[in-house]
Formats: structure tokens, sequence, C-alpha cells
């Protein structure tokens, strides 16, 4: 049942998990509202009516998705009066608008400021020789952005500090979190080889998945292909069959193979090289091995030497020889949101986890969710009236009603500490992100800061909206159990409400 309540006037001077999961990044389709301007009328009181009368008319305009469930809620948050709402008060499946949970909780109990810090040790480093005579150790606490230039980077300064041959192995660190890479319910699609499903780890890099890209040459029969990172014989491209063809379409397949101890990898196909080159990324399994592997090499680079891997702890009276740390947290969820970052939500999500530990050990996947539920706790969303299991809302992990939603969203930006931090990280409307290619040619154009989710049968929408700094709007559309080809009629239905609210809140 739709409500809707009186607006201040304004101055007229001025589920079932699904059967296949997208990555959340494909929210990347063009607007597919009815139209692009409409105008509210002038009075307040018919002003009102108007709205009600448009938002219940992008719902009822789609007959088809009569079985979906569609929710929605909205209140302007300088009144805190709701203006519409529908099914508010139902459980709903999130998709990755479940990372608002996980940013806003992350900015409340880290703080904006927060940092993950990579470090390299020796215990038996002979400064005269530079020779380690036993293990050259690396403690890796999670952090989400390790990437091959940082490993680099790590590498350069080991062998500036006068560091030329190790004796003994590299040995890994990774206690900040538990064994279980797996985030809850990545279990749902075991078979699924894609990097939005990549595994969480302490000590991770290039979000723990192998980027393969080919590039024709023209100059030869057979296409270019290569693997970034190079992690060695830990990835293995075992399969070269892609050739450089003038005439056809291009046509490149990637397959994954795990094996115990390895990764292999198969390309087929053809590609044209007026496509120019193709990429994709795929997860490993072994996330600590392949960052280790990969910083291996970067080390060999410099002429220091490793020999082997191993998994331990670094012993006491260890000394620090090189260190990195991360961008600040409210940058990092910056990436995360505006890209809908799975590997980067699950790895905020567990270093939560770690955080607010209380007893000693390494941080679960439990301890993560502990500290969301704990935060949202003080905002008025008590323990057992939702359900957000993960950090990104990857299948079917979230249960949780578009007045919780919004909720959080009044909270957040009531909190100076949170609320610009968390905008910011938000896409924009027609501008980047997964809304970049939303509201082209709408009076919603740059209105609009939102986070984006889709699955197989979800899509939502939450976030804020303004034309001017008198009535902000936060808001949650989610539509859930979408019946198959309909995809399209549920953005539409929240792109038209968008519209709506734009009009409404114009002068």
């Amino acid at each position: 049942m739709a409500s809707i309540r009186s607006a201040p006037a304004r101055s007229q001077g001025s589920a079932e998990p699904p059967a296949e999961v997208h990555d959340p990044t494909d929210d990347e389709d063009a607007t597919t509202g009815t139209v692009k301007t409409i105008t509210a009328p002038a009075d307040p009181k018919a002003r009102t009516r108007w709205l009600d009368d448009r938002l219940a008319k992008a719902i009822a305009a789609h007959p088809k998705l009569a079985k979906a469930k569609i929710a929605v809620a909205i209140t302007d948050i300088t009144t805190g009066m709701e203006l519409w709402s529908h099914d508010a008060d139902k459980g709903m499946n999130l998709a990755s608008n479940a990372k608002l949970l996980t940013s806003v909780a992350a900015l409340a109990t880290l703080g904006s400021g927060f940092r993950w810090h990579t470090a390299v040790y020796a215990s038996d480093l002979d400064d005269a020789t530079g020779a380690v005579t036993g293990d050259l150790y690396i403690r890796g606490r999670g952090d989400p952005t390790l990437s091959l230039a940082d490993l680099r980077a790590l590498a350069d300064d080991v062998a500036a500090r006068g560091v030329r041959t190790i004796a003994g192995k590299l040995v890994v660190d990774g206690a900040y979190f538990d064994g279980e890479i797996e985030p809850p319910h990545y279990q749902e699609q075991k078979a699924e080889r894609a990097a939005f499903r990549a595994p969480i780890a302490s000590f991770g890099v290039a979000r723990s998945a192998v980027t393969v890209i080919v590039a024709a040459d023209p100059g030869a029969k057979k296409a270019l292909i290569r693997l970034e990172p190079d992690a060695g014989d830990y990835v293995r491209l075992v399969k070269r069959e892609v050739t450089s063809v003038t005439e056809g379409r291009t046509r490149v397949r990637v397959d994954a193979k795990p094996k115990s101890d390895h990764l292999e990898i198969d390309v087929s196909g053809q590609i044209r090289p007026a496509d120019g080159s193709y990429d994709t990324r795929k997860r490993v399994d072994d996330p600590a091995r392949f960052a280790a592997e990969v910083f291996r090499r970067a080390l060999a680079e410099r002429g220091v030497t490793v020999k082997g891997f191993a998994a331990g702890t670094i012993p006491v009276g260890a000394k620090v020889i090189a260190a990195h740390d991360s961008a600040p947290l409210a940058h990092v969820l910056r990436e995360m949101n505006k890209l809908s970052d799975n590997y980067v939500a699950e790895s905020v999500l567990k270093t939560l986890g770690a955080e607010t530990r209380t007893t000693p050990g390494p941080a679960t996947w439990a301890d993560g969710t502990a500290a969301v539920r704990a935060y949202l706790a003080t905002i008025g969303i008590p323990a057992g009236s939702y359900r957000a299991d993960n950090g990104s809302g990857l299948y079917g992990a979230s249960e949780v009603s578009v007045h919780q939603l919004v909720h959080l969203l009044l909270a957040a930006h009531k909190d100076y500490r949170i609320g610009p931090d968390l905008v910011a990280s938000l896409p924009v409307g027609g501008v980047d992100g997964t809304l970049a290619k939303r509201w082209h040619d709408h009076p919603a154009k740059g209105r609009v800061r939102a986070k984006t989710g889709t699955l197989d049968k979800v899509t939502a929408l939450a976030g804020y909206l303004a034309v001017d700094s008198g009535h902000p709007l936060a808001f949650a559309i989610i539509v859930n159990d979408i019946p198959g080809g309909q995809r399209s009629d549920a953005r539409t239905v929240a792109d038209d409400m968008i519209d709506a609210l734009v009009a409404y809140l114009t002068p």
C-alpha cells in the first residue's frame, strides 16, 4: 500500500539465491526511464498529489512486474518526513546495496583515515653482507587495494635496505584473518571463476585475480597473450590458441582450471587488430600463494632471490625492513562503491572483524558481521530485524527493508564523520561509476548519488537525491523476484521515480 505525506512549501523564486549471478558492474546501462523532462505543479498541495500519482504510476505502468516484489521508501532529510513508501517494511535482497551497510559501519567504526599496513620482516640480516641466513617474512593485514606496483615498491625497499641473498623461504604471516577465504554465500556458485567472486586473505594482490590479456599481432598468425600479474608457476598459461584475423568478429574464450597446487589458463579463439586488445579477469583459489609468488618475482627482478614459499608466523625480535600503507579508508570506499567491488567490500567486512574482535586470534566472517550488527544497533536497527550475511550483497546474503536502508542513510548523513565520505563514495547519475550511463539528457543527471545493485532477479538503487541544499532526499528503490526478461522494466520503475522526484524538488 503506497502512502504519501505533505512536503514543505517551496519558494518559486528559488529470496531465494539466484541461479545466475551477474557482476554488479553490469549496472552501467543507459537510462530506461520513459520521459526526459517533466514539470510538477507549482501549488504545494497539488505538487504533493502529483508526486503521489507519478510514483504510483511508475509501478502500475509495468503489469509484467505484478509478481515481483517492489519496495520503495523516500524521506526528506531536512524535515525527517517520509514523502512516499511502498511495501517499505518487507525484507528484501539488497544485492550490492548491502555495501551501504558495510561502508557506513566501516566509517563509523574504523574512521575515514584508517589504513591497511603491509610489512616485510627479517630476523637475521647481516648488514655487512646483505645476507638473510633464515627466512624473509611478509605480514599482510587485509589490504584490499594491494597492487603489483605496491609489491614492486616493497621489493625496491628490501633491496635498498641492503638485502642481497636469502637462504630461507618467503614466509607469509596471514594470521590477521582466519583461513576461511570464501565469504558467506560464495559457495552458492562454486563453479564461477570470474573475478567478482575472488577469495579473501590477509595477504592478497590484484584483488586475488589474474588478468588475461589478448592482443592481435598483425605481423603473425598467433595473437599475443600474457598474464598480469605474473605469478610464476602458480598460474600457468597452458593453451594459447588465439589467431589474428582480418575478417570476422573477435571471439575469445578463456577457461580457468584450478588444480591442486596451481591454476591453469586456456585461451582460444580469434581477434581482429581493429578491435584492439581483449582482457578478462579470473579468480585464483589460493590468494596468499598467488601474492607470495608475485612478490617473489618482484624481488627476483631486483636481484633478491627467495627459494620457496611457506605460511607461518613472524618470530619475536624480527625487524621491519620495508612497509607499505594503503590509501585511507575514505578513498578505498570511493573505489569500492563507484565500481561495486565485491572483493574490497568483503575485505572491509573482515577488517571490521579483526579491528573489533575482543579475544585473541584471527578474524572470522562472524566477527565482521557482528561488527556491522553492533553499529546498526547504535542507530536503532536491532539485530534480528534484518539479515546481512556478507559485505558485498552477493547471492542470497541479505534481507533488509527499505525503511531500514533509508534509516541507515539518514543516520549516516546526519553524522559528519560519516556522511560526507559516504556521499563522495557513491556513483553520480550520468557521470561516473555504475551510474555513468543513466539519466543522460535528463534533469536528474548529476543530482543522484546512489549505490546500484544487480543480481539475476534483483535490481536495487539507494542513496541521495537533491536539486539544492534545502531538501535533499534519502531513498531506496528495490525490486526482487524479477520475472525473466523484465530487468529493463524493473530499472525503468526506478528511473521514472527519480525523474518524478527531481521534478518535484525543482522550484
